[in-house]
């Protein structure tokens, strides 16, 4: 021993001190773990937020955490086999501090921005006529039986009639395409005036996305409004992108609507000319400014000629264009792929008070990965009985056809649709599911952004998604536009991958904190691109499906 010492540089005296002190150190801090104890807290007359089966990880309303307090999570064990039937149920919640502080900025700007006139008349308030839309324009919103602006349209549509470029981040299904739609278009039937001479393919407005269904139904939309004001629009949704370079369109086009991938293609090949746009929209820019994306994006947005802010009170045409980014989550590597691009302090935010909070009731169910289709069955069947809408999603295209085929061997009629099929069977079946022919969905993230889902109840993660951002789309495909009665999103948890997602979800809500943007790896059967629908004039008869 004495020899270790000497070798080690050591006195005996040295490495008793040190012992003394590691000792000391270990029992202070035995002592305040156990001090730290958890104060009884009176549910009685308490409503739970999270409720879970085992009752003793039940969370209620007016509990709170010590700040440095590790939390109890009911998903901790929930990586051991013999954890299969646990499950735990976070109902809606908005942390009330932070809701009214949300909602008192909202409102304090709002007021400033839509009565900055006091000499407003009260019969335009609360209705479109607050913003000074063109009068044509207002009158075919009457048309449609829109009437009264939501609140992220009456908070986004004066920022960007004032010029500003603006981050729009707000909760799937609240408004948020009619919040940037209208103000484009009132601006180009201003800006159509100041330049007559136009060259053909040459647009003054683009919106751009990273699918094909949501290009499609934004442009459907778009084509709906504009067609009784003189506003020609076109959509780009692939497809028929070689068909296109081969006899290329030459004709005047006002507005733009288009998938990245072919508009991409179409402008690099000069198609299309960006040269005079005006106003350049990304939707579900969270998709777009991911890494699969991010340096096409880049060379894409360097052919637009943005600025810092447009001056509305010029009668000239402007100089630079408007740009606007839209997304149901605040887009988190958005400074990582604009940086050198636009300056991002000119980006505006415009955020509901609801972002990434949980809005429909959520279950979370621990099941074995061959527990999986009994269970499936089970959840589907009352529902189906009583003709409810259910959405089914998948993490890839093969898991995704078979649930479909499992279904119609049960005797449930379902359809699929996912990246891998044709154009015509993906529309055919979208429309059988939205028609109510079936009442069952099958599909992967490729059907969670775009598709007008306001009549589905229930949504089904059967793969647990390991992207947050993908889940709070998946989960905006039910209770969209305040349509949340009886509306709930139900999880299946089988895997260590979908566990690790599902832990930070259940922290935050018991730290009464939004759902934080986490992606553990990318899956290539999300990248969509191409699609082209033949009967748009067809689909054009149809009632307005964008949940203004």
């Amino acid at each position: 021993m004495t020899m270790f010492f000497r070798f080690c540089n050591l006195c005996h005296k040295t490495a008793n001190v040190q012992f003394i002190n590691f000792q000391r150190c270990y029992r202070n801090t035995s002592k305040k773990k156990s001090s730290v104890k958890r104060t009884a807290f009176n549910v009685e007359g308490k409503t739970p937020i999270i409720e879970c089966k085992r009752k003793e990880f039940n969370f209620y309303e007016g509990q709170t955490y010590p700040k440095r307090e590790i939390i109890q999570l009911a998903s901790k064990g929930w990586h051991h086999y013999k954890s299969k039937g646990d499950y735990f149920l976070i109902q809606p919640f908005v942390h009330n501090q932070t809701q009214n502080q949300t909602q008192n900025q909202m409102s304090e700007q709002a007021e400033d921005d839509a009565y900055e006139d006091d000499a407003y008349e009260e019969d335009t308030h609360d209705s479109f006529k607050q913003f000074n839309l063109d009068p044509q324009l207002t009158k075919i919103l009457e048309r449609y039986s829109i009437t009264k602006p939501l609140h992220i349209q009456r908070v986004g549509i004066p920022k960007i009639l004032n010029g500003a470029n603006t981050v729009i981040a707000a909760e799937t299904g609240c408004g948020k395409t009619l919040a940037y739609l209208l103000p484009m278009i009132d601006e180009i039937l201003r800006w159509k005036e100041l330049e007559k001479d136009r060259r053909y393919n040459s647009p003054l407005g683009l919106i751009v996305t990273p699918s094909r269904e949501l290009a499609f139904q934004i442009g459907l939309e778009a084509r709906k409004i504009c067609q009784y004001l003189g506003i020609r629009t076109k959509l780009f949704t692939g497809g028929k992108t070689k068909k296109i370079l081969l006899d290329p369109p030459v004709e005047k086009v006002d507005i733009v609507v288009a998938s990245f991938g072919v508009i991409s293609k179409l402008t690099t090949n000069k198609v299309i000319r960006l040269s005079a746009v005006k106003h350049i929209v990304l939707d579900e820019a969270d998709a777009l400014f991911h890494e699969t994306f991010q340096e096409q994006l880049q060379v894409f947005l360097k052919r637009v000629p943005l600025g810092f802010a447009q001056d509305t009170n010029s009668p000239k045409l402007p100089a630079a264009a408007q740009f606007t980014v839209v997304s149901a989550t605040m887009p988190s590597r958005m400074s990582i792929v604009l940086k050198d691009i636009i300056n991002v302090d000119s980006l505006v935010p415009v955020k509901s008070n609801k972002l990434h909070h949980i809005l429909v009731p959520q279950k979370f169910m621990r099941v074995g990965a061959d527990d999986k289709p009994a269970e499936l069955l089970k959840y589907i069947k009352p529902k189906v009985a009583r003709k409810d809408q259910v959405i089914v999603f998948s993490n890839d295209n093969k898991t995704c056809n078979w649930v479909s085929m499992f279904l119609d061997n049960s005797n449930i009629k379902s359809v699929s649709l996912n990246g891998e099929m044709p154009l015509y069977d993906r529309n055919n079946r979208y429309a059988a599911f939205k028609s109510g022919k079936c009442r069952v969905l099958c599909t992967t993230n490729a059907g969670s952004r775009g598709l007008d889902t306001i009549t589905v109840r229930h949504v089904l993660n059967y793969d647990f998604p390991t992207a947050t951002a993908d889940y709070i789309h998946r989960c905006g495909r039910t209770g969209r536009v305040g349509n949340i009665k009886d509306c709930r999103v139900t999880n299946f948890i089988s895997t260590q991958s979908e566990l690790t997602v599902v832990q930070k979800i259940e922290k935050s809500a018991r730290r009464l904190k939004p759902i934080p943007i986490i992606d553990i790896h990318h899956n290539p059967d999300d990248d969509v691109e191409g699609f082209d629908i033949e009967d748009i004039k067809q689909m054009e008869q149809e009632e307005f499906s964008v949940p203004y």
